[in-house]
């Protein structure tokens, strides 16, 4: 017999972490829609308080416990926390990390409201922050200060779509004795694995791709059992408390069994769109890490996987017919009818957003890549009409 090590990611997936019901036989995994345990004794309820065994839901949860297995397995990593949200996890983590004094090393262009959290939140406790292009690794070794505690990045950058090279900047973290962490969002384990790259803690909103389906909220921190526990207790149970539904894991491990799939088909489709847009003649350019004109189309090929994921991001020309750069963007946008103004991304569904620099972002879906084309070149018709 295989031992579960030995089976595939895909196998992976849908196994790691979950066998039937014991009472029922039930295969799918029944909802612990509880927020507290019974305890059979007092001296039971001590030794479930000193081993995180299941005593309340804000702590620890059977749902929570498979989930945060099956992510741990993914990353190739020790241990994993779930959280209620992306930014819960972020939160959970820094304040568990920072004291007043550190500093932190921080990719410019990181997703806004982890900005925020740096600028409004740990400035105030005395975290001084140093916002820096990571696209050149040489701006964060510069960066770096005896007191940098931490250095944190994504890649790719939403929404430029510019990629951080991940080893270089965990060997410049490590020799200044900092840690490194990556919100690997976009990517998924699918495409990319940082922990296997040199950094020492992974972030993800499971909102998008993990989940898939645009219908739950999540987050999740993967790393060393030393600093999961350091962020587990008492970051995410006491200066947070933002703890993850056992309904919201158990609808994120459903859509985790398709992830290997959805992952694939989303880079497929990003291609083919990303293609599409290259030969237009009212696009000025073009962002997606897997097409050649991409400036670190090499590091895609060896960080990535060779594949692109599912984002794409474009700009449309300035004065066609007379009109600005934002008249036409807003003209363009305003005329697709298959895809859905909305933000997030990683669901079934196309969506497409707008930023203040006229850069069209859009998360492409799982809708037939001929359909979604078909789409786009009716609204750049519209545009000319």
């Amino acid at each position: 017999m295989q031992k579960p090590t030995d089976y595939d990611l895909e196998t992976k997936l849908i196994h790691q972490g979950h066998s039937p019901d014991p009472t029922t036989g039930a295969l799918a995994s029944p909802i612990y829609q509880t927020a507290t345990f019974a305890a059979h004794s007092v001296e039971h309820f001590e030794e479930l308080c000193r081993t995180w065994g299941y005593v309340y839901s804000r702590e620890c949860n059977p749902n929570l416990t498979e989930l945060e297995s099956k992510l741990a397995m993914l990353e190739g990593a020790d241990s994993a926390i779930v959280s209620a949200s992306g930014m819960g996890a972020i939160a959970s983590t820094l304040l568990s990390l920072v004291k007043t004094g550190d500093h932190i090393v921080s990719a410019d262009g990181i997703f806004s409201h982890t900005r925020l959290l740096m600028t409004e939140l740990l400035a105030k406790f005395g975290v001084e922050i140093t916002f820096a292009d990571a696209t050149n690794s040489e701006n964060i070794r510069a960066a770096m200060k005896p007191a940098t505690r931490l250095v944190y990045v994504e890649s790719p950058l939403n929404p430029s779509l510019e990629l951080v090279d991940i080893r270089e900047i965990a060997d410049i973290a490590h020799k200044n004795k900092s840690l490194l962490i990556v919100d690997s969002t976009f990517c998924t384990p699918i495409l990319q694995r940082p922990l296997d790259l040199g950094a020492d803690l992974v972030v993800h909103s499971l909102t998008k791709f993990m989940n898939g389906h645009g219908d739950t909220l999540g987050g999740a921190v993967i790393g060393s059992r030393e600093l999961i526990e350091l962020i587990k207790w008492p970051g995410l149970c006491c200066f947070t408390g933002a703890a993850l539904a056992p309904n919201n894991a158990w609808m994120i491990m459903r859509g985790m069994k398709t992830l290997d799939m959805r992952m694939k088909k989303h880079c497929e489709n990003g291609l083919a769109l990303a293609e599409f847009l290259t030969s237009q003649e009212e696009i000025e350019e073009v962002r997606y890490p897997a097409l050649k004109t991409h400036p670190r189309y090499d590091l895609c090929q060896s960080q990535m996987n060779g594949l692109g994921g599912g984002i794409v991001s474009f700009r449309l020309k300035e004065d066609i017919h007379g009109l600005s750069r934002d008249q036409v963007s807003r003209k363009f946008v305003n005329s697709l009818k298959l895809t859905t103004i909305a933000t997030s991304l990683g669901e079934e569904h196309t969506l497409v957003q707008m930023n203040g620099e006229n850069l069209i972002r859009i998360a492409v879906g799982l809708e037939s890549a001929k359909d979604i084309i078909a789409d786009f070149r009716q609204a750049l018709d519209a545009v000319h009409g």
